[in-house]
């Protein structure tokens, strides 16, 4: 293991974070616009948009960590995990495109045609992400620098939804033709996407060597994997938080369009208020978490607890009070993000912490397994909380067509309420207490690294 001491420039925090920001697009196109344009546009059944989001998360669970064990192996001068981001790029974006192409077909058609095409886009998802979370480890090995770095990614990542909730819901109200509209608009977000990780690739460097025992197959690699209590602490939480996020924005349009007493002709407006004020919240969140880590305010698992149980708190208020006011919404709306998202500059550099601890315990390195193993926690948080979505408004009878002509039912307005609020507000809570059990404190992780060390030069020396 090559150490280094280098300080990261601000150039490369920034577009290293560039790579995530156009994740971030990919995320708030599937958790605002996927659920209602299946079910409103594609006219896609609300079950079988459920059933899709699941067993899509099959793939994934071989994808993911498979694709993070063959980029552990890759070897060419571009670096190891930097050459994924190129040749992936493309493919990338242009799933995002896909997926909103909404051709004219039978219903088995557009079963077929959203399976296809969901699966194009998570395997692409798959093929950049997973170096990519890899690669912080190599750009660095200290855990304040990573964590340093993902202060610049992260509220670039929310500037990326911002510009999703502020600008996509208003392009798209531009088009008579909703489908014509989501096909130039998400053509466009693609196009910026692969720009996104272009960017990326070329402004990174991989300083940190480690070498792979290629003697270590797969399997193995996933049993150790599923020794590691603080990975598993830490995809647990985080598959928790993305059903939450899920279902917040996913439930979002349904909660403006129907709960709320407002007119119908500003529900796009209050929206993108909405999605705007959130993302907002998610721009000041890291930073605001960076400086309490640094002032010594709070301590990282403290921190991932707390933030829960206050996000929670602030969305069970808000079911409370639904349709009472748009402005206090928005506020506790606001909070509840705030809260939230504090916890993100810490889960995404746990990976990098996770890899150095399975490295004290077992001399091994599995960055790949344990990068791709968060990425599917991710993916599959997304998956379970769009499930959610379809199968409770399929539950409650919801009928896009029937809903516009007479209303949404006193139960929809309830499936609704629950979605948007209440089941998020759980999930919050049961993560907070999930959390609790992460030991990974930045002296803890310091003792590791310098552990670490001593054991990768005894190695050398042995094998001299």
């Amino acid at each position: 293991m090559t150490a280094t001491t280098e300080k990261i420039s601000f150039r490369e925090k920034f577009c290293y974070g560039l790579g995530d920001a156009s994740l971030n697009i990919f995320m708030g196109f599937t958790m605002m616009f996927l659920t209602i344009f299946y079910t409103d546009v594609f006219k896609l059944n609300p079950a079988v948009m459920g059933t899709l989001f699941l067993a899509v998360r099959f793939i994934d669970a071989i994808s993911d960590p498979l694709c993070g064990m063959i980029s552990d192996r890759t070897k060419s001068r571009m670096g190891r995990y930097r050459p994924w981001l190129l040749f992936a790029s493309v493919p990338y974006g242009l799933s995002c495109a896909a997926l909103f192409f909404c051709p004219e077909l039978s219903e088995t058609g557009k079963v077929i045609y959203a399976y296809a095409t969901y699966i194009f886009l998570t395997l692409s998802v798959t093929c950049v992400m997973v170096p990519y979370v890899s690669l912080l480890g190599a750009v660095s090995d200290d855990s304040d620098e990573r964590i340093s770095i993902n202060t610049i990614r992260f509220p670039l990542n929310k500037i990326a939804f911002l510009f999703c909730s502020l600008f996509v819901p208003g392009l798209l109200a531009m088009f008579d033709n909703e489908v014509l509209g989501y096909r130039t608009v998400m053509s466009g977000i693609g196009i910026a996407c692969i720009i996104m990780v272009l960017l990326c690739f070329f402004n990174t460097k991989e300083r940190v060597y480690t070498p792979i025992d290629n003697s270590i197959n797969f399997l193995t690699q996933v049993k150790m994997l599923f020794k590691n209590d603080q990975a598993l602490i830490m995809y647990a939480g985080q598959l928790l938080v993305m059903i939450v996020n899920t279902l917040k924005f996913g439930a979002a349009a349904y909660f403006v369009k129907y709960v709320l007493t407002i007119d119908a002709d500003t529900v796009q407006y209050i929206l993108s208020l909405f999605l705007t004020t959130g993302s907002v919240a998610g721009i000041i969140a890291p930073i605001a978490a960076n400086a309490m880590l640094k002032a010594g305010l709070i301590k990282r698992t403290p921190l991932l607890v707390w933030s829960q149980v206050a996000a929670g708190v602030f969305m069970v208020l808000l079911g409370v009070i639904a349709s009472d006011g748009v402005i206090v919404n928005v506020a506790l709306f606001f909070l509840s993000l705030l809260a939230g998202e504090m916890i993100g500059i810490l889960v995404w550099a746990s990976v990098a912490d996770c890899s150095d601890y399975q490295y004290y315990r077992d001399g091994a390195r599995i960055n790949g397994i344990i990068s791709g193993g968060m990425l599917f926690a991710t993916k599959l948080g997304l998956a379970l909380g769009g499930a959610l979505l379809g199968y409770i408004l399929a539950f409650y009878d919801y009928d896009a067509d029937a809903a516009a002509a007479s209303g949404a039912t006193a139960d929809q307005l309830f499936a609704f309420s629950l979605l948007f609020a209440y089941l998020p507000a759980a999930f919050s809570f049961l993560a907070a207490f999930v959390f609790k059990f992460y030991k990974l404190e930045a002296d803890v992780c310091e003792q590791y690294r310098e552990q670490n060390l001593k054991q990768a030069e005894a190695k050398v020396e042995a094998q001299a």
